[in-house]
């Protein structure tokens, strides 16, 4: 079955999100969880999102995102992203600057 362009870009979101959370290193549990949580939300296919979390488990980092995608609704990627950054309520410096990087990703640069 094929993703709607909704699906796909939610699933994007959530591939960047897991590299927002990997900024540390590796996904903990009540992040991964969290993920999985909005995803299902959004109603992407169990499915898809069992594929993204399997890397996640077994400690690999995220495969990237699809930029051009993610450009195409460049503001709610980066409110989603900031969301999440914010979320524990500390900002890392590692954090500012992966959120600066995901900004100069989808003004195209």
């Amino acid at each position: 079955m094929a993703l709607s362009t909704d699906d796909q870009f939610n699933l994007e979101v959530l591939k960047l999100l897991l590299h927002v959370a990997w900024v540390d290193g590796a996904v903990d549990q009540t992040e991964a969880n969290m993920l999985l949580g909005l995803g299902r939300s959004w109603s992407v296919p169990e499915i898809a999102l069992q594929k993204l979390m399997e890397a996640v488990k077994a400690g690999r980092r995220p495969s990237d995102p699809n930029w051009e995608l993610l450009r195409s609704r460049s503001d709610d990627t980066l409110q989603a992203a900031r969301a999440l950054v914010l979320a524990d309520g500390k900002v890392q410096k590692e954090e500012i600057a992966l959120l600066k990087n995901v900004q100069a990703a989808l003004m195209g640069g």
